[in-house]
């Protein structure tokens, strides 16, 4: 089915999630035709309603000039009961699909947020590198709109395989995915704003105390590397948060902008500073060691998307609502230089919504609402190398897989993926066959 949207897409680190979900009842199915099949063996001794026309009961005795079809079963009996070489797997397992179930520590896993016209899903997708396929594993239905999804390795102090789900109603949700439907997250950071409810129903464990929760949708969010506890928001109210998911406790709130806070950012080495950018068209730097000194600098229109260079860690990019992309030196933004940005090139005519840097230096990948991804060379001034129009209507996000460098997930219509090692310029222009 064509989904409405895929706001957010998020690749899961290789091996953290084994496919075999707690609470699943494998066998139900299987036991409930057993049970059937007894009751129709059962009855098969006095008369069954409807079969009359059939003689059923002088079958044996008819003769067809032909093979019966229960003596067939018979001589082809031992024929049956031998193993097929080619077939593999458990013969005696009672799931059919049990090679779909349990994921492979090959594959490659990805969350994926998608809005239908009357309902949201977190699907949890496998990309199966060798065959070029991916599948959805299993999907969580959520109750509110999702705007944003990070993989999370904690939950309330537990290690596992969690997504963290920014939603409309302002909270952010923490949801196992490796729980067989489950009906509502592991976690709650922020109280959801929900009518009351009548009747009394079980609640999510939420934190006790003074929370400090948004006050506005949650539109970004980004765990920390040095700390699997530790995930950064920011929210349309205007603020940035840094939260302790082992208690749920809201441990720094920042106001350095005026505008909804569209981006935040961990730096990848400095494991305190946060990189933001918002709709009052400022990029922020931040040390949550020193909040009250952030650095702003100024972007030439609303933010759609800010990362750090993971090539060079003096340098971030953003890109704003008029389909261009700036690179700064944050050190020049400490220093409120008059003039931090290193470049700018217009990337799209309409907003650019994502960008990426990975896999080899030099390289940069951004997409947008016109639907396109398009590949940079950076070595001297920003050239494009490549386009592609992906088929998807509007491109919301992108994400790069750590584990594989060249492979790109995008979000629009539906997910997308894409291999820039497919392109033989692109493997030309950046050596992509090293990767």
């Amino acid at each position: 089915m064509e989904k409405t949207a895929v706001t957010c897409v998020a690749w899961l680190p290789r091996g953290v999630c084994t496919g075999r979900l707690d609470g699943a009842q494998e066998g139900e199915d299987d036991e409930a035709m057993r049970e059937a099949a007894g009751d129709l063996a059962s009855s098969s001794a006095g008369a069954v309603v409807g079969l009359e026309e059939f003689n059923m009961e002088n079958y044996d005795d008819e003769d067809d000039e032909g093979m019966q079809f229960f003596s067939v079963l018979n001589a082809d009996g031992e024929l049956a009961r031998e193993r097929d070489p080619h077939m593999t797997g458990d013969p005696n397992s009672d799931s059919d699909s049990e090679g779909d179930v349990e994921i492979r520590p090959e594959d490659h896993v990805f969350v994926a947020a998608s809005c239908e016209e009357d309902c949201c899903t977190l699907e949890l997708y496998v990309f199966e590198e060798d065959e070029v396929n991916m599948y959805v594993h299993h999907d969580i239905s959520l109750a509110a709109y999702p705007l944003c999804v990070e993989w999370m390795k904690q939950s309330s102090g537990t290690e596992g395989c969690y997504a963290a789900v920014g939603s409309i109603d302002h909270s952010i949700q923490l949801w196992n995915l490796e729980e067989a439907d489950p009906l509502e997250p592991a976690q709650v950071l922020g109280h959801a704003r929900k009518p009351k409810a009548k009747t009394k129903k079980r609640r999510p464990k939420m934190p006790s105390g003074d929370v400090k929760a948004h006050d506005g949708p949650v539109l970004c969010l980004h765990g920390s590397s040095a700390n699997p506890s530790v995930l950064a928001s920011g929210s349309a109210d205007q603020t940035l948060k840094v939260w302790d998911v082992t208690d749920g406790s809201c441990v720094h709130s920042f106001d350095h902008h005026s505008d909804k806070v569209q981006c935040v950012r961990w730096h990848p080495t400095e494991q305190a500073v946060l990189l933001s950018a918002a709709f009052d068209n400022r990029l922020g730097l931040i040390d949550v060691r020193q909040p009250k000194q952030a650095a702003l600098a100024a972007l030439n229109g609303e933010a759609e998307c800010a990362i750090w260079s993971q090539h060079s860690p003096y340098q971030c990019f953003a890109s704003t609502d008029n389909g261009a992309v700036c690179c700064y030196d944050v050190r020049k933004v400490a220093n409120k230089a008059e003039n931090p940005i290193l470049w700018t090139l217009m990337a799209h005519d309409v907003a650019c919504t994502s960008l990426q840097d990975a896999p080899a230096k030099n390289l940069l990948v951004t997409a947008g609402l016109d639907g396109h991804a398009k590949v940079w060379n950076l070595a001297s001034s920003p050239q494009m190398v490549y386009s592609k129009n992906l088929q998807a209507g509007p491109i919301f996000t992108c994400q790069s897989n750590a584990d594989m460098a060249a492979l790109m997930c995008f979000g629009g219509k539906c997910p997308v993926m894409w291999d820039l090692s497919s392109e033989q310029v692109l493997v030309d222009a950046f050596k992509l066959d090293a990767f």
